[in-house]
């Protein structure tokens, strides 16, 4: 199968480029820089230079494919329009950067996730995009029949549109912790903060609970709701239902060598910034029927280890 792979040299992308090579598939991808086309090249895939907001690159490199794997996220303002990039300006005064940046970017993936969609209609090829598990029903371990709450997660809402237009769309609902060696994500930078001010900072008792899962596990993941999945399917990446902030917190300050402390919630930005609400949410779930549908078996170290073998390894 020759599939086309969005975010093709990021985080999550890369891993399941590796692994869709792996397995003996053809793959093309989406990169935002000559330097990321180069290094697809290096590796025999077929590279295509540019952003989510360009559609019809998008379209041309799906329609080109037996299948699209949708990985890429907005990391930064220059994926955005100057249209959006306004929106998400206006938008921060009246709701916080935060939820304003998540609905911006939202609005951008979903538009992209559109185009790709277009370009598959009617063909019966599969469309896998990339979702999360936050902001699944909180304080309970949520399933994949569980819905997101508050608004529907765009990604989701924008690729089902087309499950009765000829197209095998299924998601990939990932851990808000993806973690790996070399990872720049929320750990990454909680430690950092914590380096920078001297406290490791959990909030309340620290009992919120977030979801993990290895990068290379949640690769696997990709390839075989690619190959297998259902049609309307919602797969979770979850190698861990629930590491307590407490735990990850804690393990911070014990090999940076600074005090672990509770704050309340309303000083939480102080320190965390921008991801002050996700680090606050307790957000625990089953893998279990991906498990049993798909056969998939996480295989790689959990977080606390990984932490320890890579995120603090250079900390005395």
């Amino acid at each position: 199968m020759h599939v086309f792979v969005t975010g093709a040299t990021g985080w999550v992308g890369s891993a399941v480029v590796k692994e869709l090579l792996a397995a003996g598939h053809s793959v093309s991808g989406l990169t935002t820089s000559p330097a990321g086309a180069e290094k697809l090249r290096t590796m025999g895939i077929k590279p295509y230079v540019g952003k989510l907001r360009q559609h019809d690159v998008l379209r041309r490199a799906a329609a080109e494919a037996d299948g699209v794997i949708h990985t890429a996220f907005i990391h930064g303002l220059s994926h955005m329009s100057l249209y959006m990039r306004g929106r998400l300006l206006v938008g921060a005064i009246s709701s916080g950067i935060y939820a304003s940046y998540m609905r911006v970017a939202g609005e951008t993936e979903a538009t992209a996730i559109g185009a790709l969609g277009s370009a598959l209609e009617k063909s019966g090829r599969p469309l896998i995009v990339a979702s999360g598990i936050l902001n699944l029903p909180q304080g309970q371990v949520a399933t994949e029949q569980d819905d997101h709450v508050e608004s529907p997660r765009p990604t989701e809402s924008a690729a089902f549109k087309f499950l009765d237009r000829g197209v095998r769309v299924a998601a990939v609902r990932l851990s808000p912790t993806v973690h790996g060696d070399g990872d720049h994500g929320f750990v990454a930078r909680i430690i950092q903060a914590a380096r920078k001010k001297g406290v490791s900072p959990y909030i309340g008792e620290g009992a919120n609970r977030w979801t993990t899962v290895h990068r290379l596990d949640a690769a696997k993941l990709f390839q075989l709701a690619l190959e297998r999945g259902a049609t309307g399917a919602k797969y979770h990446a979850v190698a861990e239902s629930g590491v307590s902030f407490r735990e990850i917190a804690c393990l911070i300050a014990s090999r940076l060598k600074v005090p672990a402390v509770s704050i309340s919630a309303d000083k939480a930005a102080a320190h965390f910034g921008i991801l002050a609400r996700p680090v606050g949410m307790d957000n625990p779930a089953s893998s279990t029927w991906t498990r049993q549908t798909l056969g998939w078996m996480p295989e790689r170290e959990g977080l606390l280890a990984d932490m320890s073998a890579h995120y603090l390894n250079a900390v005395a």
